[in-house]
């Protein structure tokens, strides 16, 4: 089968022998690269070596502070009343997930929800209005408000999303803080 349309001429292609001569006359000049590629990147494994190094410190450091207790509860800044009737409120697949998921051993709802309130408050007027909507189903706050509010572990946010600077330092850098994001039960992404 021909598949050619008799512009050989006009594309450059010649039916004579002497292809070569012709392309290379269409081929254009060859350019000196602008950066040369024959070198190593030198450092780079020492770089990582050093900065691995670093952060192995850092968490071998924090491994051995002492740890505080997760469940203790730190002292109430206002006096909050509580109403243990509101307990009503909850279903019973409610109160089951707060004693499986939220509660402090020896802590019941009401004092969960006044706990909360205390921790997130500016002043006694807001931690009783923030325990009533809280207490009256009004508003609920977040599993890690819930979880951490009023004790030293953990932080009240659930996701973080963070930058990556295009670097070693910036990559370790940010692995740095994502451990440090899991450690105190932030998810990342």
């Amino acid at each position: 089968m021909e598949l050619r349309t008799g512009d050989e001429a006009a594309m450059g292609l010649e039916q004579d022998g002497n292809h070569s001569a012709t392309l290379t006359k269409a081929a254009p000049a060859r350019q000196k690269a602008a950066v040369s590629m024959d070198k190593a990147d030198k450092g780079s494994e020492e770089l990582v070596a050093e900065k691995a190094g670093e952060a192995m410190a850092e968490a071998i450091k924090a491994a051995a502070k002492p740890q505080e207790d997760s469940k203790k509860v730190n002292d109430r800044r206002f006096t909050i009343v509580q109403n243990e009737e509101r307990d009503a409120n909850l279903t019973e697949f409610g109160k089951e997930t707060l004693i499986d998921r939220y509660l402090l051993p020896g802590e019941k709802f009401q004092d969960l929800f006044a706990r909360v309130a205390d921790a997130y408050a500016d002043d006694q007027e807001h931690a009783q209005r923030l325990y009533d909507y809280i207490s009256r189903l009004w508003f609920m706050p977040a599993t890690p408000v819930l979880s951490n509010g009023g004790t030293n572990r953990g932080l009240p946010i659930s996701c973080y999303l963070n930058s990556v600077s295009d670097s070693l330092d910036g990559i370790v850098g940010t692995w740095n803080e994502n451990v440090w994001l899991a450690s105190k039960g932030g998810g990342i992404g």
